[in-house]
């Protein structure tokens, strides 16, 4: 009696002072998390009661939350491999941050980016902050009006005075959503356990529902990725849109071929892939491709295709794509990369004959070359156009007869395009929206708008 009367009176106490004996409830995410939906990068599957993602640089999936007001979110997960970092993504005042622990192959932890500051030189720098693999850990994160907290298994490791007025996320881990939650992992295969979220200024915090059918993952290990949304209604199936990918087939960009496809599949759009050669294309290592080998069975060779079977064709990158490059005189270092004439005259030929029908031309990344030096009535497509391109380099090798590796940038430059500043569109700073049409010519600046790009293709064809 004497205990309950205790409790009874703590409780009088908390509600005369107008405090809750209990702590906000926390709310899981796990059930709603949706990689075919939200994966930015690398190999994620929910199963069950859990997420996992596969190795990868710069894994990273996006929460179905954008909460607003003072809130916690809470990780729970197991590094099964790797040495580098996990993060948890937040937002404070209208700007997102990353909270890691075993970063830049430096073992450090903390808030990065802090006024454009990563984790290396910024206040919140803490040292010998090693995962164990195979060990499970906690990371919390407390966003409060004027401040955030980061914490390790219970352990406060970094505090910020902060309004969210100079919180960034680093470019290597952009995403292409700044209200939103995100989890990470650096290149280390990871089991999420729990992912929860909690308001704790009594502000709803809303979750976008999902399906269990959902959790296909993202870089399945076929020889060709298959629809991840249903097919068409069968009434508009006479009439859907279809669009070619065509990939190298020595040294594509997985992430450039995939993450267009199935932005593409998802609106209902057809698919149809091809190569120089019906024949195995395989991707260049670590681009998107997850644990899988990432080989693709293409459709048909490019020789065999018809510009009025489709409505748009795009060139996805990787360096393999210099193989189409239709006008370029140079030589390159890798023989796979200079291609043979036959299959560049029919890569010329089928860029015609899209323009001539008046179709959409598109290509992402280092494709971006292979449009700059194809020949329309002795001119590039590309001249006088505006067009994205990525600042990384091109393929080794001998250019205007002396060995070199310029810029990508270099290819539609030297043929007349108007180049954006390289991350200008958009999100300032960050390629993951870089994306660019000009007429019928459709350009993407790199990988990280590889979504993009398969987004705005959707986008002109659904809304004529």
């Amino acid at each position: 009696m004497r205990a309950t009367a205790v409790l009874a009176l703590a409780a009088s106490l908390c509600n005369a002072i107008g405090l809750s004996a209990a702590e906000p409830a926390w709310q899981s995410l796990i059930g709603d998390v949706d990689p075919a939906r939200d994966a930015v990068a690398g190999a994620w599957v929910r199963a069950g009661d859990v997420v996992t993602v596969s190795a990868a640089d710069g894994a990273r999936l996006m929460l179905p939350v954008a909460p607003q007001g003072e809130y916690d979110v809470r990780v729970s997960f197991t590094r099964n491999s790797g040495q580098h970092s996990i993060g948890v993504f937040f937002t404070h005042g209208g700007k997102q941050a990353a909270f890691e622990v075993d970063a830049w192959g430096m073992h450090l932890a903390g808030i990065q980016n802090i006024s454009g500051r990563t984790i290396r030189d910024n206040p919140t720098r803490q040292e010998n902050y090693a995962l164990t693999n195979g060990q499970r850990y906690t990371l919390l994160v407390e966003v409060r009006k004027d401040g955030v907290r980061g914490l390790l298994d219970g352990k406060v490791i970094a505090a910020h005075k902060t309004d969210g007025s100079d919180l960034s996320v680093p470019e290597l881990w952009s995403l292409p959503r700044s209200d939103r939650l995100a989890i990470g992992a650096w290149a280390s295969d990871t089991t999420f356990h729990r992912i929860e979220v909690r308001s704790v200024s009594g502000t709803p915090i809303a979750v976008a529902r999902t399906t269990p059918s959902s959790s296909v993952p993202k870089s399945a290990p076929s020889p060709a990725p298959t629809p991840k949304t249903a097919p068409a209604p069968a009434a508009n199936r006479g009439t859907a849109k279809r669009v070619l990918i065509v990939i190298a087939n020595h040294h594509f960009f997985y992430r450039e071929y995939a993450e267009p496809r199935e932005e593409l599949e998802r609106a209902g759009i057809e698919v149809t892939v091809a190569a120089g050669r019906k024949a195995p294309c395989r991707p260049h290592g670590g681009s998107g491709q997850g644990n899988s080998d990432g080989v693709v069975q293409p459709d048909l060779a490019i020789a065999d295709v018809k510009a009025a079977d489709y409505d748009a064709i795009l060139f996805s990158g990787g360096w393999g794509a210099s193989m189409y490059q239709f006008a370029f005189t140079g030589r390159y270092n890798d023989p796979a990369y200079n291609g043979d004439p036959g299959t560049k005259s029919a890569v010329n030929r089928v860029i015609n004959d899209f323009i001539a029908q008046d179709k959409y031309v598109c290509a992402l990344c280092n494709g971006v070359s292979v449009l700059a030096w194809a020949r329309v009535n002795g001119r590039s497509p590309l001249a006088g156009k505006r067009v994205c391109a990525p600042t990384r380099d091109a393929a080794a090798g001998i250019y205007n007869g002396r060995p070199a590796q310029p810029s990508c940038r270099w290819h539609p430059e030297v043929n007349g395009a108007i180049l954006s500043p390289a991350g200008s569109i958009g999100q300032p700073g960050t390629p993951v929206d870089d994306v660019l049409v000009d007429g019928k010519i459709i350009t993407g600046e790199d990988d990280p708008s590889a979504r993009e790009m398969g987004r705005r293709i959707a986008e002109v064809l659904t809304q004529r």
